[in-house]
């Protein structure tokens, strides 16, 4: 992971490869979670999450009581229907997404396909599997393939910046959405992502809770930042210390299992342990929530589990206590709706957009269940 690309793209994309190359035909029995743990060395969160993904995408069929197997491809025919030609009133928009997979993804996209549909306007996916530089290629393949302009849901960091700025500075509209480049000046649609930071801070101090662990993902965007800032003011707005050690921004994911016990024995150890721990998605969630479990930890009695969205691998999230309600299909739908109107009506000097929608916090304190350690305490 030196790279800074979180395993679990890694871990996607060679064996993306390994399917297209041919090592696995299809029919032929795939691999478990248990090989795909002891392969990669990861935990039960990210193999199942690598699986779900690769079966949602078409490349794994699950079939009862046997097993996950390759699916089969269909082979092109002799002769393909020709694509339709692109018409040149630039009635077909591009989303260019990080990645493809969880319901917050999935909303956003459901939301610009809504309004595709009853303005009749055509939309093209890209998948950039958490890659910049496949970004890069899907940005430009957008441009190819005749898009008038792009919804952008780009990955984590900023190594893309300049191409978004080039197409903003031709007059080719980009809409960012969920996280944008503070550099460039395009329009904007954002969740309140402070507001998540915060108002789910306020709810677990007001619940008593004085020592809240934050776990991230991806580090290098500004929904992860902003979520940080308004997770600090809470605190300071409370009088309660900022503790360091609990509230850096890092890569959980990108730690190798035995590391990531080692980190939370020693927080669990230590003056300030953690009442609560707050993971930046419902994947980045659980997983915290199994390593606990690992190594022995009560999930639920002695510490629990919030979120900054609802989305994981397995939908509702019953293990959080508490978890904020993104407006995904929302913002999907203001996205495209933005969009649209830049190109039915493009004007050199219209001001940017710049549109935060309002979230939801739920709690779910007594329905959460609790997952019990599976392993001595100390282990």
């Amino acid at each position: 992971m030196e790279d800074g690309t979180p395993r679990y793209y890694k871990i996607k994309k060679i064996l993306l490869e390994e399917l297209e190359s041919g090592r696995f035909k299809p029919g032929d029995r795939f691999l478990t979670e248990k090989e795909l743990r002891e392969r990669f060395k990861v935990s039960a969160t990210t193999a199942v999450r690598v699986l779900n993904d690769l079966e949602r995408e078409g490349y794994l069929v699950r079939k009862q009581g046997k097993g996950t197997f390759v699916a089969e491809r269909q082979e092109p025919k002799a002769e393909p229907t020709p694509l339709p030609q692109v018409t040149p009133n630039g009635r077909l928009i591009a989303c260019v997404f990080s990645q493809i997979g969880g319901g917050h993804v999935v909303e956003v996209i459901r939301g610009v396909e809504a309004v595709c549909h009853r303005s009749n306007y055509h939309m093209i996916l890209f998948d950039s599997s958490g890659s910049s530089e496949r970004e890069a290629m899907n940005l430009r393949r957008a441009r190819e393939a005749g898009a008038g302009g792009i919804i952008l849901f780009p990955t984590d960091g900023d190594q893309n910046q300049g191409i978004v700025e080039e197409y903003v500075r031709q007059g080719f509209p980009v809409v960012m959405v969920d996280r944008y480049y503070p550099a460039v000046a395009t329009d904007i649609v954002v969740p309140d992502n402070f507001g998540i930071g915060y108002r789910l801070t306020k709810h677990l101090i007001d619940r008593g809770h004085k020592h809240i662990a934050t776990i991230w993902g991806e580090t290098n965007c500004t929904s992860v930042r902003d979520r940080m800032a308004g997770y600090k003011e809470a605190l300071l707005r409370h009088n309660v210390p900022i503790v360091p050690e609990i509230s850096r921004l890092f890569c959980y994911e990108r730690l190798r299992p035995e590391e990531r016990y080692d980190l939370l024995r020693t927080w669990l150890n230590a003056p300030y342990h953690p009442t609560v721990f707050v993971g930046v998605n419902g994947y980045v969630a659980t997983m915290v929530a199994t390593d606990l479990a690992a190594i022995g930890v009560h999930v639920g009695e002695e510490v629990e589990i919030a979120g900054m969205d609802h989305v994981g691998p397995y939908t509702p999230m019953p293990i959080m206590s508490t978890n904020a309600i993104l407006p995904s299909r929302e913002m999907g739908i203001s996205a495209a709706e933005i969009l649209i109107e830049r190109l039915r009506e493009p004007q050199e000097h219209r001001q940017f957009r710049y549109v935060v929608l309002p979230v939801e916090i739920s709690a779910n304190e007594k329905s959460a269940v609790k997952i019990i350690g599976t392993a001595p305490k100390g282990v």
